[in-house]
């Protein structure tokens, strides 16, 4: 059926209009949506750990997340870990999917950190630096474990990867304290780590 003019249709004095959105409320987003800055540490000397502390007072929030840019001082690969609470035990576990635009691969493993990354790590390369967006799921719930997940990807002479990454703290305790850490190498000055908190 072709289109009719309004001019040769029944209709009769109708208004017209430039927005389909006329004839609806605007609905605002839910207040306990908020999503907020709550802290941000840029390094300015070397550093092999970053510490979020006092994250009690964060409880109001439902969820964290970090994003961070950072790149090493060394030639070897690093692999950024995070712990919580100070907690050193071998309750943590870990899987990864990675790829670098011509093959994947992926795996899991049990250990005493989880790993959310890779940054660049290749002296000279002073403008490259790797990226990650990594979100901790019900932080202060003390009825559940914590679980996390990340997306990070890295760019260097060597190679480009991109990574997903889900983790668990096998512990129902309030999180009230983070570290992540690249030891035994060192983050360059520059890197930068900031700490959000999500109501929804």
């Amino acid at each position: 059926m072709g289109a009719i003019s309004f001019k040769r249709s029944s209709l009769e004095n109708y208004n017209k209009y430039n927005s389909l959105l006329v004839g609806n409320e605007f609905t605002p987003p839910p207040a306990d949506s908020s999503y907020d800055l709550l802290e941000t540490t840029t390094l300015t000397s070397s550093a092999s750990s970053v510490t979020f502390s006092g994250l009690g007072s964060y409880s109001d929030y439902k969820h964290l997340q970090i994003r961070y840019v950072a790149r090493g001082s060394t030639l070897s690969t690093i692999h950024p870990a995070i712990q919580f609470n100070a907690d050193t035990g071998s309750n943590y576990y870990w899987h990864y999917l990675n790829g670098n635009g011509s093959s994947v691969n992926s795996g899991g493993q049990s250990q005493d950190r989880i790993y959310i990354g890779q940054i660049n790590a290749i002296p000279g390369e002073s403008n490259n630096y790797g990226a990650a967006v990594l979100d901790i799921l019900d932080f202060s719930n003390p009825n559940k474990n914590t679980t996390t997940r990340s997306l990070s990807g890295v760019y260097n002479a060597s190679f480009t990867r991109v990574m997903f990454r889900s983790g668990l703290w096998n512990n129902t305790a309030a999180i009230t304290s983070l570290s992540i850490f690249t030891s035994p190498y060192d983050l360059e000055p520059g890197s930068r780590f900031s700490l959000y908190g999500i109501k929804g």
